[in-house]
Formats: C-alpha cells, structure tokens, sequence
C-alpha cells in the first residue's frame, strides 16, 4: 500500500516550536515524523544550544565559519523534517509576526523556562487571547506554577538527574555517584511525556472545541522513573542506592571483562533457572558453594571475580552468542561502533539519511514508533537556521514580499545566511561503512 502525505496522522497540524536542545524539539521531530507541520522559531541573538555547537571537523576551516551553526549533528538529529523560521521574538516586529503565525497554529511547544516565556510575552494567557483554540504544551523544568518553590529556577538535563536523585543509582557502592550526563534521560523522558500529552490535548481539543494548557514539569518526568524506590522508602523506610550492575533481586548479574581492549559481557542469571544454565557452561570455574543461592548473594564480590576470570578468556561476540544459545541473558556491551553495525538496528532502518540543503545530505536516527499502514516518512535532514523564513511567513502568516523584507531590514527576521556555501560531511566519501547499502558519494 502506497501511503500519501494525506494519509499520515499529523497530516494538516501545525506546530509553532520555541525549542532548545532536546526536550521540545525531540517531541517536534516525532510530530514532524508523523506529517504535522512543525516551524521551529529560531533566534540569532539566542540560538539553540545544537547550532552554537557546529562541528569538530570545521575547526580549521575558516571559509566555512560563516555556516558552522549548520553543522551540528544534532541540527538534523533534533530538527528533521522541521522547517526553521528566523525571527528575534525580543523585537516588537519580531514578536508581532511570530504571532501571526500562532494564530494560524494548532500546538504551540515550549521547553523554555517558565519565566522566560512569561518575559517574552508567550505565556499561555498572551498566546490564547490570539488563538483560543491553541494546545499549548510548555516544559519548563519544574512547571509554570509561580508559587511553587523551584519555579524560578532554570534546568538541563543533566543537573535533573541528580536533583532527582537518579545520579545516586548511578555507579558502584564504593564510589561517589558517577552521573549520566552525556545522555541526559530526563530531556527524552520529558519529550516523550510531551508527545503523549500533545496528542491528547488535540483529541481534548477536537471533543471539547477549545483549546488546552499542558503544563509539563520536566522534573516529574523524570522522578516518574524513580517511583517503585520512592515508594519502597514511604512504605518500608528502605533507602536503596547505587550498586553498579547489581540487582537487588539475586546474584549474578554484572558487566565482566572479556579479550581485547575495553570489551565486556553483561550477564544477568539471577533466578535458580538461570543459575543452573549458567553452571552448566562455567562449570568448575565457579567454586561449588554458589550453588546455594543465599551464597550467591551474600558473597557476589568472589562469585563476580570468578566470573570474570573466565570471561576474560573469550571475545564477547562468540561468548555473548554461546551463552543466549544456552537461555542465558547475556549481550556484549555495545559501543557507539557496534550499534551502528548492528543487524537488529539496521534491519529496522534506524539510521536514516535525507537530503540537507547545506550539506547535501546528512544521518540522523529514525522514529521508534512505527505504525502498520501509516508509518512516517522524513522529508529532509535538519534546516539551515532561517531557511523557511521566507516561505512560512508568506504562506502561513499571509505576509506580502515587501513586508517580509521590511522586517528583515528592521532586525525581526532574518534568513539562511550564505545560501550559496554548502559543503559535505567527512563521511560522505565512505558512507557505506556507516551504513551498509548507502552509495558514497563518489559513486552518485
């Protein structure tokens, strides 16, 4: 079955997006996935953090400096399929366009802080007096209540997990709380919330006729993940805390070390089940008392080094292979490397590649929900910052030529800077050996 851009669930909703690195904007690429029409409102005085990053391999390249804030990985990452509109929402005539836009808008989404929506005058009160009719669904860290204690205070992912107290589950008992900040699960988990709660607020929308507040603290979303320990303290006093691999539900399970440099093995045989399978593989390698469970759990530190004396003797693909074979949960733990070849992955095309007016073409990972006949498609890679200005204002807000060239002249617009530089990634010579079955571009 052919599916047509009629068909796709989000087809004929548009989405004005005030995003900042990845709480809103990954919600506004999973719309955008799904057919909706999502502008991402940019600013040149305050750019997202993805376009101050640029890229490594342009250190150098001075000729190119000028296009650098294209380049992040993360523009396409975070932004495919999204159309970028340049406009300074702290100039009257800035704002004054932005909100003939709104008016023309179904969802209006926000991971600015609280207050910094208020200043700038898109609150919901400012932004329903245009459209009434508007979902409006803002993320701040700790919701846009005033008169709560952290409302004034601003948040990243990565100071969420500890402020929540995830950073205290993460590392071993021994040493001092290890962090997640590279990944920052409270800005996914807060996305994710963010789209569930976007596609409600329409259907309330559709079933009531008006329009709708979602208020989302991202600081709940991700206490949400914490639930069953805050609730194991409330009703037993229990106070659990990190552990490395461990489970507090028996013995083993870990990361052990296997042949070549940083390679490991996760294991997980806690149940007697699984004990006994995987006895039968160590065989004497593991001294005969581990097979009383309360041995297994009270002695882990010896079961553990035991373990991983024998794994250190085999390459963790074939042990990882010879140990599911025998019903043993058990994986090799995957580096960015191993996850780009990997054939689960590749056969559920999770990497993509789409075309970039910038670099030609650009790699950005695909949406994990897939639905049966309607299951998304991308229209391109990440935009150039301000590369739509000038169609979005004509189309959606009405605007004629001369007016649109008149905010930009007064600083309330801008466009994409240097549309003639374009240049192309350092892989795109070798893409193959990213992605298997793409052409290089030699060979296009």
């Amino acid at each position: 079955m052919t599916v047509t851009e009629t068909d796709l669930p989000l087809n004929g909703i548009r989405v004005f997006e005030l995003g900042i690195a990845i709480a809103s904007p990954y919600c506004g690429k999973l719309m955008a996935h799904f057919g909706a029409d999502v502008l991402k409102v940019e600013s040149q005085t305050s750019p997202d953090v993805v376009r101050i990053l640029g890229s490594a391999w342009l250190k150098d390249r001075d000729d190119l400096a000028a296009i650098a804030s294209d380049t992040s990985p993360y523009v396409s990452e975070m932004n495919a399929s999204k159309r970028s509109v340049g406009l300074e929402l702290k100039t009257a005539e800035g704002k004054a366009a932005a909100m003939q836009l709104l008016a023309e808008c179904d969802v209006f989404l926000a991971n600015f802080g609280a207050r910094a929506l208020v200043d700038l005058g898109f609150d919901y009160e400012a932004v329903a007096a245009i459209n009434p009719d508007i979902v409006y669904v803002q993320l701040p860290g700790f919701g846009s209540n005033e008169d709560l204690p952290y409302y004034p205070f601003v948040a990243w992912g990565p100071n969420q997990a500890p402020l929540v107290g995830m950073d205290d589950f993460t590392g071993h008992a021994q040493d001092p709380p290890a962090g997640i900040a590279t990944v920052a699960p409270p800005d996914y988990m807060s996305a994710l919330h963010a789209a569930i709660a976007t596609i409600t607020g329409l259907e309330q929308r559709d079933a009531t006729g008006e329009g709708v507040h979602v208020d989302i603290s991202q600081f709940e979303t991700t206490l949400a993940l914490l639930g069953p320990f805050v609730m194991d303290y409330e009703l037993t006093g229990t106070v659990h805390s990190r552990m490395g691999n461990r489970s507090m539900w028996g013995s083993p399970q870990g990361v052990y070390p296997c042949s070549g440099d940083e390679r490991w093995i996760a294991i997980s045989a806690t149940e007697s089940q699984d004990w006994d399978a995987l006895r039968a593989v160590l065989g004497s390698c593991v001294d005969s008392d581990f097979d009383d469970p309360s041995i297994r759990v009270s002695a882990q530190d010896r079961l553990d080094e035991q373990i991983a004396a024998w794994t250190a003797g085999f390459e963790s693909e074939d042990l990882a292979g010879r140990l599911q074979a025998a019903g043993i949960a058990a994986h090799i733990v995957s580096t960015n490397e191993d996850l780009l070849h990997d054939t689960h992955v590749t056969s559920r095309q999770w990497y993509q590649v789409a075309e970039s007016t910038r670099l030609g073409r650009d790699v950005f990972t695909n949406s994990p929900v897939k639905l049966g006949r309607t299951s998304g498609r991308w229209t391109g890679a990440g935009p150039s910052m301000g590369q739509h200005t000038r169609d979005v204002l004509s189309e959606v807000a009405g605007m004629s030529a001369a007016a649109i060239d008149n905010l930009i002249a007064v600083g309330g617009a801008f466009e994409q800077v240097d549309p003639e530089t374009t240049t192309t990634r350092p892989w795109d010579d070798w893409i193959h050996l990213l992605l298997p079955g793409t052409e290089d571009a030699r060979d296009l």
